[in-house]
């Protein structure tokens, strides 16, 4: 028998194995650069959770100290830092915490005022019982709020500003009001600024706020009460506030500002584990021994 013999067929095996390891010499760089890039990047992802946590359990070491009157933030002036060292590692990595006592109307009031013990008596903020409206069809909740002031010292005081805080905060487009106004005997509505009463948002939570043109703002006399009611809905039903409090600033700097809330305390958090930094800002009731936070950012933005 003849074998068939395909001659023009001779040399194929090779070229096609020559085109194959061209393209597999093309195609092998990049592919293993990215498996070094996923490599990196894993390490890279590892690295920052490890420092995430560690810098957590600062926070949360710094919440310990404040639940619990550590002694080394007895003496802390409004303002003052306290930094100091976790004890041991976290995840193999040094933890450093720094607890500064804030003004409980930090980044809320633009008007000088003396950052130190708020006074206490002269102010009362009350959301009535049975003045929380909530309507699951419509979609929202109303808080009908009385603010009320009684000077009670000697000589006279002129109010600059008056605010409510509400935390937290919904999101801007939640908010409506204030609305429903209502000003009563010594607090009018006379020379109020423009655009007043103004929403801030700010330590995790929003604010009403009042405020006068300089020397025109209500004048107290002893004995003197004057009172704010107003409403303002959140478009979320199942809203509801965690702290809130009514302060004023006074023209006299004589004192620090007026606050229906003087249990309440605030303070910044800052914990830093490698690259990574947790800034925290939370707000502490020494009635009932609780601490509420309000905000939590990684890697702020200075």
């Amino acid at each position: 028998m003849k074998l068939l013999s395909n001659k023009g067929e001779s040399g194929q095996a090779l070229i096609l194995a020559l085109v194959l390891l061209l393209i597999g010499g093309l195609m092998l760089p990049p592919l293993l650069a990215l498996a070094s890039t996923g490599l990196k990047s894993s390490q890279v992802y590892e690295r920052k959770t490890d420092e995430l946590f560690a810098a957590d359990s600062g926070v949360e070491d710094a919440l310990w100290k404040i639940i619990k009157h550590d002694e080394s933030l007895d003496d802390l002036e409004y303002g003052d830092p306290y930094p100091y060292p976790l004890p041991q590692q976290v995840n193999s990595l040094p933890v450093n915490v720094t607890i500064t006592k804030l003004s409980l109307i930090e980044g809320l009031s633009e008007e000088e005022y003396k950052p130190d013990s708020p006074h206490e008596g002269w102010g009362g903020f009350e959301i009535p019982s049975g003045q929380v409206t909530r309507d699951y069809d419509e979609g929202w909740v109303e808080y009908n709020c009385d603010m009320t002031f009684t000077y009670t010292g000697v000589g006279n005081r002129q109010l600059e500003t008056i605010g409510a805080f509400f935390a937290p905060y919904p999101g801007m487009d939640l908010i409506e009001g204030p609305y429903d106004i209502v000003y009563t005997l010594v607090i009018t509505s006379s020379f109020l600024k423009d655009g007043t009463p103004e929403t801030k948002i700010a330590s995790g939570g929003f604010s009403f706020i009042w405020k006068w043109h300089e020397h025109l703002g209500p004048i107290f006399a002893s004995g003197n009460t004057g009172a704010v009611s107003f409403k303002f809905k959140i478009h979320d039903p199942d809203w509801s506030y965690s702290d809130c409090f009514l302060w004023a600033t006074f023209k006299e700097q004589d004192i620090s500002y007026v606050t229906d809330a003087p249990g309440l305390c605030k303070w910044l958090i800052e914990a830093e584990a490698g690259d990574t930094t947790i800034r925290s800002v939370v707000i502490e009731d020494e009635d009932i021994g609780a601490v509420s936070i309000l905000t939590r950012e990684i890697d702020p933005l200075e």
